[in-house]
């Protein structure tokens, strides 16, 4: 685990998102980077504890030139509490729709199931209360550091470690106790994920997987682990597994469609298909996704920038798609971040008017960099004699 402060909406490689940026609000977009590329970080927030078993898998952190940053794909930031992003509790043994799953989870059958029931719901109060408390300290710390009386990033680092511990300590104990309970396993790796400890976060989804081989969680979870260490292929077969045991759940289909996305070549290989159908084919699992959760902002974007990979440039289509996630932009700044990659288009498409009009609804100093250099390009310098 690592201290890294980083610049506002990316995410760092190396790094867990509980360390990387915090001040990012629900829905924001933000946008970083340098004249020619940059990235931009869509976030969308659930904040039900009892989804808090499974890892995305699956980000929103892409180049303008068409390739995916590892690090935002597969990293979470936080909002309010860990375990924002979709997160559906599905049955371990059973293939039903996240929402029965999630109610036949809730049935107990005995006593003894629900001290079980209990002690687990308490175990992930923990974890997400302890995780709040490490995110503020270091929110407080990164404010004091600025007046230079912020106390030494080794010492926070020995505190957070600390405080972290106990929550793994608790999960030990729980699962010493009931070394089957599935959603434990799952909620453990996820723990360690968010502190970039993958290998210790795949041993507890492949035992999870082990006691429960049709849990599409489980697989989908592990897909992200082989996707961040670089095994693509295995991050291919688990995030496509997933999808066949919950094909209702746009969550996995949006994971495979990024990861597709994000590594044209190795889906070509894999699927053994040649290299100008993988874009089409990314782009027709966001819109199965899309079909399955039509309001989600986040997905929306995810399309968009997919959209806007297509080679030749299909500019029609990516316009249409922002304009879709414009809609569904829940906050000023949302929209601002989506006006940007309109504006980029139209002003690649040579449409000057456009784009002006759309710059003129962009206001956040954040994105200052970025409207200053599109109205550049718009209007270059006169030629020197």
């Amino acid at each position: 685990m690592q201290l890294t402060k980083t610049r506002f909406g990316v995410l760092e490689f190396g790094s867990s998102h509980r360390f990387g940026t915090l001040t990012k609000v629900p829905g924001a977009v933000a946008l970083q980077g340098a004249p020619a590329k940059f990235k931009a970080f869509f976030s969308s927030s659930y904040l039900d504890v009892e989804k808090a078993i499974q890892d995305k898998g699956g980000g929103s952190s892409y180049e303008d030139d068409f390739i995916a940053t590892l690090n935002s794909f597969f990293l979470r930031v936080n909002v309010r509490k860990r375990h924002f992003l979709i997160a559906v509790l599905i049955a371990a043994t059973l293939l039903l729709e996240p929402s029965q799953a999630v109610a036949d989870e809730a049935k107990v059958t005995s006593t003894s199931d629900a001290v079980i029931e209990r002690e687990f719901r308490q175990l992930l109060e923990l974890d997400d209360k302890v995780h709040d408390e490490v995110d503020e300290w270091i929110r407080r710390n990164a404010k004091l550091t600025v007046k230079q009386v912020g106390i030494d990033p080794a010492s926070l680092d020995l505190q957070v470690r600390q405080r972290l511990g106990e929550v793994g300590s608790a999960y030990e104990a729980f699962l010493n106790r009931h070394s089957g309970h599935v959603r434990a396993r799952l909620a453990y790796g996820s723990f360690f994920s968010d502190i970039n400890e993958i290998d210790k976060a795949t041993a507890q989804w492949e035992k999870a997987l082990e006691l429960a081989p049709k849990n599409p969680v489980a697989w989908n979870n592990l897909g992200k682990a082989h996707g961040k260490q670089g095994r693509i292929a295995e991050a291919f077969r688990h995030f496509t597994k997933a999808g066949e045991l919950s094909p209702n759940e746009p969550l996995y289909l949006r994971n495979l469609a990024t990861l597709i996305f994000s590594y044209p070549d190795n889906a070509a290989r894999y699927y053994l298909i040649d290299r100008a159908q993988v874009m089409p084919k990314s782009i027709e699992l966001f819109k199965k996704a899309r079909a399955l959760d039509p309001k989600n902002f986040t997905l929306a974007t995810d399309a968009a920038m997919a959209q806007s990979g297509t080679q030749p440039f299909q500019a029609k289509a990516a316009i249409a798609a922002w304009n879709d996630a414009l809609a569904l932009a829940p906050s000023s700044l949302a929209a601002e971040g989506v006006r940007i990659h309109l504006a980029r288009i139209h002003a690649h498409l040579g449409q000057a008017d456009t784009t002006r009009a759309l710059l003129a609804g962009v206001h956040e100093t954040q994105f200052a960099e970025l409207k200053a250099d599109i109205l550049r390009k718009l209007d270059p310098p006169p030629a020197k004699p």
